[in-house]
């Protein structure tokens, strides 16, 4: 999950109760990292959370429910690739699927390589195993460069840290 533009943490805080109600089982929130826009690009900076959760969904069904949750928070969906966004949510892993399609690759093809996406997934799914890689998530997250991500006081859900 992400968002760099508008009240990022509210953004966040709306698809984490949507979400909620998406999965069978609570879902269990990381907690939200600010940190700096990947590839350089001069943009506000970001705050990132990642979410663990049990659906009966299926991959692309899941992947349409995300993109109506980015679209109802004013995603534009033919924004330039990479563009600030109000929110950003992806899917990261599915079980120990790995798929491939037009529209959708699992595990997401750049979680090895992105810590604002490890550093918080490592706190809630630590143990999961890269289904290709073979190596589990907190492996990967102790092994990548932690420079330009922050851990906030902010909570997506739980105690308020009251303010927007």
């Amino acid at each position: 999950m992400g968002s760099n533009l508008g009240f990022r943490i509210d953004h966040l805080r709306a698809a984490a109760r949507r979400l909620a109600k998406t999965v069978l089982v609570e879902p269990r929130f990381s907690r939200v990292y600010e940190t700096a826009p990947a590839y350089g690009l001069d943009q506000p900076p970001y705050l990132n959370a990642c979410c663990v959760g049990w659906t009966r969904l299926e991959p692309c069904a899941l992947l349409v429910s995300l993109k109506d949750l980015e679209s109802n928070a004013g995603r534009d969906p033919d924004a330039p690739r990479f563009s600030s966004r109000p929110l950003d949510l992806d899917i990261l892993l599915y079980a120990d699927e790995i798929a491939e399609t037009p529209r959708l690759t699992i595990p997401h093809a750049a979680l090895a390589e992105r810590a604002f996406v490890l550093l918080p997934l490592a706190e809630v799914a630590g143990a999961w195993r890269h289904p290709a890689l073979g190596r589990s998530i907190a492996e990967l997250a102790a092994a990548i460069d932690p420079e330009g991500v922050a851990v906030t006081d902010l909570r997506l859900t739980g105690a308020s840290d009251g303010g927007p």
